[in-house]
């Protein structure tokens, strides 16, 4: 894949333009960290307690989704994209569908393990690896998760619809399946009896094709009918991707530091079936 500068240099169309600043994404250190893989392969020691760890912190980013969501709402001038993101907001609040229900069983999904808002999904998961969300949005997050909170939120904020749509559409939604399927992959392995319902935060996002990127795809595209509106996407992608693999960078360095002094205490999962 070559640079951005080169995508934004080619006489493409808009469709292929996204399309290939999505497959820029993909291919990104955020979307292929070697932290993900070494979650993924249970190549780390005290893989459960370092996943809670990271997942932990991982919170304070994710719990304000919906937020980023509203902000990226609220700067696009046309009224057909914004009716377009009604879904993907109805579905972060825990909104399931006739038609998504269908697909959610299709998948092994239990719609009913769905129906609550996103940020209590991922709270039924902290629970169920003995984490408490409340103490954990007590504490300060590190800098480097405050820094990334605070990249993103400016962007979807403050950044322009392109930016915004950049970093929420091409650098999130586009690229969250990859990661988490290996985040998901990790779980099954520190926690091989953890109930679906536990992990369906994770599975949701992991296993599904993601409406919510396609939505997005289609706003980028009207979006970079002009030179300037592909190159303020690519900005936009870009620091959101860079702000993600910082954080991962360090994360892995922490969790590798402390591997070699302290060993995290591991939290145990009750056998499957016992988080009615």
């Amino acid at each position: 894949m070559g640079s951005v500068e080169r995508l934004l240099e080619v006489d493409t169309s808009a469709s292929v333009f996204v399309d290939s600043l999505q497959e820029y994404a993909l291919s990104s250190r955020a979307a292929n960290h070697v932290l993900l893989e070494r979650i993924a392969t249970g190549n780390m020691p005290d893989l459960a307690a370092n996943v809670s760890f990271l997942l932990s912190e991982y919170y304070h980013y994710s719990h304000q989704f919906t937020r980023y969501l509203t902000a990226v709402m609220a700067n696009l001038t046309a009224p057909e994209h914004r009716a377009a993101l009604v879904r993907n907001a109805a579905d972060e609040v825990g909104h399931v569908t006739p038609d998504e229900a269908a697909e959610l069983l299709k998948n092994g999904i239990d719609p009913d393990h769905a129906r609550a808002p996103h940020p209590e999904l991922f709270r039924r998961f902290l629970r169920a690896i003995g984490a408490k969300p409340e103490e954990i949005l007590r504490r300060k997050p590190r800098a480097v998760t405050l820094a990334w909170i605070e990249a993103f939120r400016d962007l979807c904020m403050h950044g322009g619809e392109a930016q915004g749509v950049g970093a929420l559409g091409v650098a999130t939604e586009g690229i969250v399946a990859v990661m988490y399927r290996r985040i998901l992959r990790g779980i099954n392995i520190a926690w091989p009896n953890m109930s679906a319902r536990d992990k369906v935060f994770f599975e949701l996002h992991a296993l599904l094709d993601d409406d919510h990127a396609h939505t997005l795809r289609e706003i980028a595209v009207s979006i970079a009918a002009t030179p300037d509106g592909r190159r303020q996407l690519a900005v936009g992608a870009l620091r959101a991707l860079v702000a993600r693999a910082a954080f991962f960078d360090e994360m892995m360095d922490e969790i590798d530091s402390v591997a070699t002094t302290i060993t995290r205490p591991v939290v145990n999962v009750a056998p499957q079936g016992a988080f009615a």
